[in-house]
């Protein structure tokens, strides 16, 4: 039952009857007739106590408004300022039309006052934070047509993680905590192309049909979803939305909003919205229960705004406008479908059929055995119809849903790890990750998909073969190699170099790794990295970087003795010295209980998608870790990036020979070169410089295309 308390239940009844009835009465779906275009263009900016701002988005969007050749006009829908506040704006641009409101109206109220004033068949809703190219506009005009209802351009904001937070290319997936919506990374096209919804911030939408659904979307007030919303329903009515990625804007994110409302405040009406969006369109599925459930989880003063009796009636109508669908949401764990920003390939005659396995999430790589991985799925998908099967569902986010583009089939799932320890015997290991959830999906890829190969992730896995059947040859991907002293017991052991033999071939990443494993067919694919189109620029400095997340237990151990036993004599003799730790989200949450991490100079940061730029940023890298199998792809990315690496010599497996690595006997030894180098800097730049014909030896083309021919040799 949802709620916690009989008030709680009654204040938000009529709520969940909507929604209960809304997913059990008959359909009544509508489609919308062909209609052209109007001619013209309206631009309506609501705008909300930012004259500056105001002044540059009006400078650039009159200067593309003179490159269209059709009528225009453009309107401020001021709201929540004085009037003579935009006095000076105004003097400045006779062209513009105002309407003004003291009081303020939130987004799709000042939108709905601007749309009172527009004369033309389009109207480009720009926010006030926003500026446009001189061809944004007319690059729109050409894909209005008889079936399209809005035409969103591309815009370009960077995060302060250095990620592109926006594109204006947009998609959705739904998970555990419900629906999501995401920007995806441009496609590579010159025309425009199909997408989830048009952002009210920067889009052109037919005027006639954006009023209709106007009115209903002040439900969302003050503002976010409602823009999903009226392209989600222009889907439902037969119509298409659009991007055209020709079309840029220039946005500071959230510049408006934040000055009004506080993180807190805005957080809460974000996840509102969301909720109530989903209540009103059933974007992820769930039911009317789990739905009620989530919004009694919700702060007071949203679950009171939500039990207004109009949100009912909102819910129950469009809860029934089950007409023409976009795309649905791809949910987690699940097997995807395709969507907007990716689209799945059939496996077709005459590619082979390759199967991909692993125990971690893939996309985007947050470690080195993910990094392995991904650039093998990246780099076969284009010969091989490509599948993947993998683990750990909620680290998939938005981040990830590009890179399914062209595989052939997607299958994700989540082990359960609540209240079970942290497993650190190997059969142990092994026993947690072949989890039934994962097994099944395996089973089911390998009836759906008849894959010619199928290839392992980890010895975690190795008991996968037991699902095998006669036709597809096996591969086990060691990305460390063990042997039997890594098992508790004998039996353990027995067991698992069973499970090794009944495999076709081994794969391993170094050949120190190579000589601990005995199977007929063990081969050699090492790790590397993107070596091609490097930008170097000399360091600059005294900062040196660690890349290491800390889901890896040697990454945490490794930088821990190196701030025991190198780092303060590192200080002592370069005092301004700096070390910056990418040790993922799990060091993030390490901080607080670990004194060492805490030191002066340095710093902490978790998940990043910018690696190489912050390596980049910095004089040096290190790589303190001992005890390990494997190699450390780190170290060669760092090679790849223009930087030394000063290494363990157990840290330089696979790449002891590669320029730019500085190898010791142990941490503490660590200090002496680290400081050498950032007192020389010349020498550091002789050591650092990429020599592109030593470095391609370490591409991951290499270990690719050694891949692919195994694939060839077995098959």
């Amino acid at each position: 039952m949802w709620g916690t308390s009989w008030r709680q239940r009654l204040r938000l009844l009529p709520l969940y009857v909507a929604a209960w009835l809304g997913e059990r009465l008959p359909a009544a779906p509508r489609t919308r007739p062909p209609a052209a275009w109007p001619e013209g263009v309206t631009v309506v900016i609501p705008e909300r106590d930012a004259p500056a701002m105001l002044s540059q988005a009006l400078a650039s969007v009159l200067d593309a408004l003179e490159r269209i050749a059709e009528p225009w006009q453009v309107i401020v829908a001021a709201n929540g300022a004085p009037r003579s506040t935009y006095t000076e704006v105004a003097a400045r641009f006779p062209a513009v039309e105002w309407v003004h409101s003291d009081a303020p109206l939130g987004f799709a109220g000042a939108v709905e006052r601007g749309l009172v004033r527009a004369r033309h068949g389009g109207v480009y809703l720009l926010n006030n934070d926003m500026t446009v190219e001189p061809g944004a506009l007319a690059a729109l005009l050409p894909w209005r047509g008889e079936r399209v209802f809005a035409i969103g351009s591309q815009i370009l904001q960077q995060a302060a993680d250095g990620r592109r937070e926006e594109t204006g290319f947009t998609d959705w997936y739904a998970n555990r905590e419900g629906i999501h919506l995401y920007h995806a990374p441009v496609p590579a096209a010159d025309e425009a192309v199909p997408h989830l919804a048009a952002s009210g911030g920067a889009s052109l939408f037919r005027t006639a049909q954006l009023r209709e659904y106007l009115a209903d979307s002040r439900a969302y007030d003050p503002f976010y979803w409602e823009d999903v919303e009226w392209s989600v329903r222009a889907w439902r009515d037969g119509c298409d939305v659009l991007f055209c990625p020709g079309s840029r804007v220039h946005h500071r994110h959230r510049a408006t909003t934040a000055r009004f409302y506080d993180k807190e405040a805005l957080a809460r009406i974000v996840e509102r919205n969301r909720l109530l969006f989903d209540l009103r369109h059933r974007a992820s599925g769930r039911d009317a229960r789990w739905l009620l459930a989530r919004v009694c989880a919700l702060p007071y003063a949203s679950q009171r705004e939500l039990a207004h009796l109009r949100r009912a009636r909102g819910v129950l109508g469009l809860r029934r406008a089950r007409g023409g669908q976009p795309s649905p949401a791809p949910t987690l764990p699940g097997t995807l479908p395709s969507s907007y920003s990716y689209r799945l390939r059939a496996a077709q005659a005459p590619r082979r059929r390759v199967l991909f396995v692993t125990p971690f999430a893939v996309f985007p790589p947050r470690h080195g055995g993910a990094r392995r991985v991904a650039e093998w799925v990246r780099g076969q998908k284009d010969a091989f119809a490509v599948a993947l099967v993998t683990d750990e569902a909620s680290l998939y986010d938005a981040r990830s849903f590009t890179d399914f583009d062209g595989l052939a089939a997607v299958g994700i799932v989540q082990r359960d790890d609540a209240g079970k320890p942290s497993a650190r015997d190997l059969a142990a290991r092994i026993a947690l990750h072949c989890h039934d959830a994962l097994r099944e999906a395996v089973a089911g890829a390998l009836r759906e998909l008849r894959p010619d190969v199928v290839v392992i992730e980890h010895a975690e896995l190795a008991p996968l073969v037991r699902l095998r059947a006669p036709g597809a040859r096996w591969i086990l991907d060691l990305h460390d190699a063990y042997g039997p002293g890594d098992f508790a017991n004998m039996e353990d052991a027995r067991r698992f170099a069973a499970e090794l033999s009944a495999y076709d071939a081994l794969t391993v990443c170094s050949e120190e790794d190579a000589a601990l494993v005995r199977h007929p067919r063990v081969v050699c694919l090492p790790n590397g990295a993107q070596v091609r189109g490097i930008d170097y620029r000399p360091s600059a400095g005294h900062g040196i970087v660690f890349v290491g997340p800390f889901r890896y237990e040697q990454n945490r151990l490794g930088i821990e003795r190196f701030l025991r036993e190198a780092w303060p004599a590192v200080r002592a003799a370069v005092s301004d010295a700096t070390l910056t730790i990418l040790g993922g989200d799990e060091a993030l949450a390490a901080v607080a209980n670990a004194p060492l991490l805490a030191r002066d100079g340095v710093r902490v940061l978790g998940h990043r998608d910018d690696v190489a730029r912050i390596v980049a940023d910095h004089a040096l890298a290190i790589n303190p870790l001992t005890g390990i199998r494997g190699s450390a792809i780190k170290l060669v990315e760092t090679l790849a990036q223009g930087r030394v690496c000063v290494t363990t010599a157990e840290g330089a497996r696979g790449f002891r020979s590669a320029p730019g690595v500085l190898t010791t006997a142990g941490v503490a030894r660590m200090a002496e070169p680290i400081v050498a180098l950032l007192r020389d800097e010349p020498e550091r730049h002789r050591l650092e410089a990429p020599v592109m014909e030593a470095l391609d030896a370490y591409g991951w083309h290499h270990s690719v295309a050694r891949q692919r021919e195994l694939f060839a040799e077995l098959t």
